[in-house]
């Protein structure tokens, strides 16, 4: 017997979702099963004009939103999505490119008590401060040493090997290795000092590896010098430097020529080192109470994008660290990350895991991408993993054939079994100006409806709320400082004791 194809009911549909009335801006009756640790929130699933109600997931999936340039991916979902988690007390993550879903939103959010943080990447002085290496540092000085590593080890991969020569990754792994060994020397270096997190950081880094290179230190004479003393017994920092330091001058420039490249985003920007140099986001609350941080990233270049990768990631870890010592392993207050433009950010590592096991660690994704090209270019055939963990499927639209294919199959074949239910021709032409979208979600059949504009959440009228400017939040630490600091490191001993 043929199995005919049909779309969703909206009587079935509605009723597996929790309400959302435009009008109260209240919940109202939930779905039948709830996730257990989760929270009212979630991504708009449908809408009934008629009573101005929004159907909302609440449960734990993942969703992936798909939609060309100018398909209204922004004001159907991830402004919607952040105003829906507002009001339920739930916790955001959001790369926001254009800066909109912080407009739109921030205003509201804080006047529910949220804490706002914003990284802001265009403007570093105009927003918050986040110091990469601060949460490896802490790590390191209360002596857990595997998770520090882990951290680096993570930074490293981001800045070094997000893009790595297919002729000869040689040189990029040699870089990535100087960049583990700068890390742990200034880690050692500073808490022997019992020097402030502020002097951790990567504008000190970029000073330790001119130091160390402007005098063409060799492997050899390397015991001559005082950060000897620091590193004999750490072979972990010995086995990182010492493939560029007791490598050939022409090897070595090469190393180091990469490593300059990979880090010239920081050198030629002063402010960004600066918002780079300390912290104060609020990355420490998100997992216990409502907190609300935006990742404010230029969307016309791409040289700060691994910035955005490297944040999701830490902050990632960071939350999975924390909830392995509460109950159930479960972080008291739901994460959710609303990432615009996913599939435009450099790869981040070990993706395919952690949207595998953030579920049950109360973390949600919601992945915005243009199409499924670029997911494959970015995570190769680790794409479908990605893909096959989003619960929800929410289609705009595109004019990539073979995703049209992919979704018109997965809709299946009216009766007779050679007729699609919905054709590539008719998923080009969902109406834009109504809202209309196509779901897959779950075991429903294909949905096809409607999502409300953000303007028939909150009207014409809404609240810009004024972005933190953190230059007067830190006190400057100058280059002076850290020479004179850092100058005990390169004593050239005359008298070495070692045994050679």
């Amino acid at each position: 017997m043929e199995y005919e194809a049909s779309f969703e009911t909206k009587e079935r549909f509605f009723s597996t979702f929790s309400q959302f009335n435009l009008i109260t801006k209240t919940f109202g009756r939930k779905a039948d099963c709830q996730y257990p640790f989760g929270g009212n929130g979630g991504i708009p699933m449908a809408w009934r004009e008629e009573d101005k109600t929004v159907f909302v997931d609440t449960s734990d999936s993942h969703t992936l939103i798909i939609g060309a340039t100018g398909s209204k991916k922004s004001r159907l979902l991830a402004m919607p999505t952040a105003k829906l988690l507002g009001i339920a007390g739930e916790s955001m993550i959001i790369s926001d490119p254009k800066g909109e879903i912080y407009n739109r939103t921030a205003s509201e959010l804080e006047l529910n008590g949220y804490k706002i943080s914003v990284i802001n990447l265009r403007e570093p002085l105009s927003g918050d401060m986040w110091n990469p290496l601060s949460i490896p540092y802490q790590f390191y000085c209360n002596g857990n040493f595997d998770r520090a590593y882990e951290f680096i080890n993570d930074i490293s991969t981001n800045l070094m090997l997000s893009d790595i020569s297919i002729k000869d990754p040689y040189w990029d792994y040699s870089a990535s290795d100087l960049f583990v060994g700068l890390v742990l020397l200034l880690f050692r270096f500073c808490k022997n000092e019992r020097l402030s997190e502020k002097y951790v950081n990567i504008d000190n880094l970029l000073l330790l590896r001119r130091r160390i290179f402007e005098k063409h230190i060799t492997f050899e004479e390397l015991k001559y010098w005082s950060f000897w003393e620091i590193i004999k017994d750490d072979n972990i920092i010995i086995s990182s430097l010492i493939g560029t330091v007791s490598t050939a001058p022409n090897t070595q420039a090469c190393i180091l020529g990469v490593f300059d490249n990979k880090m010239r985003v920081f050198m030629i920007s002063p402010t960004l080192l600066k918002m780079l140099s300390y912290n104060n986001n609020a990355l420490a609350s998100v997992g216990n109470e409502k907190t609300a941080i935006y990742l404010y990233l230029p969307d016309e270049k791409t040289s700060y994008h691994k910035l955005v990768s490297l944040f999701i990631k830490q902050s990632y870890e960071h939350l999975i660290y924390q909830a392995q010592f509460l109950k159930n392993n479960v972080l008291p207050v739901r994460v959710n990350y609303i990432l615009d433009e996913f599939s435009s950010l450099p790869t981040i590592k070990d993706f395919p895991a952690m949207i595998t096991a953030a579920r049950s660690r109360n973390i949600r994704f919601n992945l915005i991408v243009q199409s499924k090209h670029q997911l494959i270019q970015r995570y190769g055939h680790e794409a479908e993993t990605i893909q096959t963990n989003c619960n929800n499927w929410i289609f705009l639209t595109s004019r990539e054939v073979n995703l049209l294919k992919e979704i018109s199959e997965l809709c299946g074949n009216r009766s007779g079994g050679n007729k699609p239910l919905i054709t590539i021709s008719e998923l080009q032409r969902l109406n834009k100006g109504k809202g209309e979208v196509l779901i897959l979600s779950g075991r429903h059949r294909a949905f096809k409806g409607y999502l409300p504009d953000i303007e028939q959440y909150d009207g014409d009228s809404f609240d810009v709320l004024d972005l933190p400017y953190q230059s007067a939040l830190i006190d400057d630490i100058s280059d002076n400082d850290s020479n004179k600091i850092f100058e005990k490191l390169f004593i050239k001993q005359q008298n070495p004791k070692f045994d050679f």
